[in-house]
């Protein structure tokens, strides 16, 4: 009987939902539907169109820019950055985020959890601007922090031993390596936003006592990690890496700020190229051909969160 009557409850409060009810819930969604994919066709429209300097033009040149684009060696360049921020970038951060996690969680050490997570939490909270100028100055050749601290351990033997500081101290002057430490940065940044999301899923009642059955029967700390924890948290480890990749994707302070593209586009990047190629260049449609290039692999990189989201949500 209770059963029954409950769906006609749940009928009853859609039924008697106000039209006041049906605005205030509807039209902010409305209106953000609006604004957002109306900006997106507009962009759409203008990479097809032929606007070059200030004054806006918007007769049609249909592939044009985007033929343009692609045999630009910059543009080449930037996949190629773009795909490895995508990945060095995300993997490291989601597995060094997942052992400090695990270890600050069962590790013997919990008086001093709170101080830890506050010093790898606290780069969050610092904006990428604030982090690029701290970074430049570490990398910096001459005076940099790390090549004076190189230098400092080094010169007391290097006459016997002939050693120099890594890789002569050209860490974003090198063409070859420059991408690579500006993705320590961004590890480095979003590695303890990473670590509270981890711990966060590993907060479950059924996870704790799934974990504390395998240790009272002997399993090894690593053996709970892989065969237990990973395999109950992949939701939070998949919202994690979707996150980070939506945020390496768009980046652009980090670049712009340490290195602003070089040593000639060797760090560029596609949300680089396209501030330069919109407002530098003055070639508006190629940088609204390279927003929609942006926008198509964000999307790719979201749908599998999303059918994921779906997914659980129908279950």
């Amino acid at each position: 009987m209770t059963q029954r009557w409950r769906p006609n409850l749940r009928r009853s409060r859609r039924e008697s939902m106000t039209i006041p009810e049906l605005l205030v819930f509807l039209l902010p969604l409305l209106l953000f539907v609006i604004l957002l994919y109306g900006m997106l066709a507009w962009t759409v429209y203008v990479s097809f169109a032929d606007w070059r300097g200030v004054q806006p033009t918007y007769e049609f040149a249909g592939l044009k820019w985007y033929r343009t684009m692609f045999s630009l060696p910059r543009f080449q360049a930037d996949i190629v950055n773009n795909l490895r921020w995508l990945v060095l970038g995300v993997v490291p951060t989601v597995v060094l985020a997942l052992f400090i996690a695990y270890l600050l969680e069962i590790g013997s050490f919990k008086g001093i959890e709170t101080y830890t997570r506050t010093l790898i939490l606290y780069p969050v909270a610092m904006s990428f601007i604030v982090t690029g100028t701290i970074w430049s100055w570490m990398y910096q050749p001459d005076r940099g922090v790390l090549n004076t601290i190189l230098r400092g351990l080094v010169n007391p033997i290097r006459d016997g031993l002939g050693l120099d500081p890594v890789l002569g101290g050209r860490y974003i002057t090198n063409p070859d390596t420059v991408t690579y430490w500006l993705i320590v940065i961004f590890v480095w940044q979003y590695l303890g936003f990473a670590v509270i999301i981890l711990q966060s899923s590993f907060r479950t009642t059924e996870l704790q006592e799934m974990i504390e059955s395998a240790l009272v029967d002997g399993a090894s700390r690593f053996r709970i990690l892989w065969q237990i924890i990973v395999p109950n948290i992949r939701g939070g480890i998949l919202v994690l890496i979707s996150l980070l990749l939506i945020s390496a994707l768009k980046v652009f302070d980090i670049v712009y700020v340490v290195t602003f593209g070089g040593p000639g586009f060797a760090s560029d990047v596609l949300a680089f190229f396209m501030l330069i190629a919109t407002f530098q260049q003055h070639l508006v449609s190629m940088g609204a051909g390279l927003g929609v290039i942006i926008f198509l692999m964000a999307f790719i990189v979201v749908v599998p969160y999303t059918i994921y989201a779906f997914r659980k949500w129908f279950e």
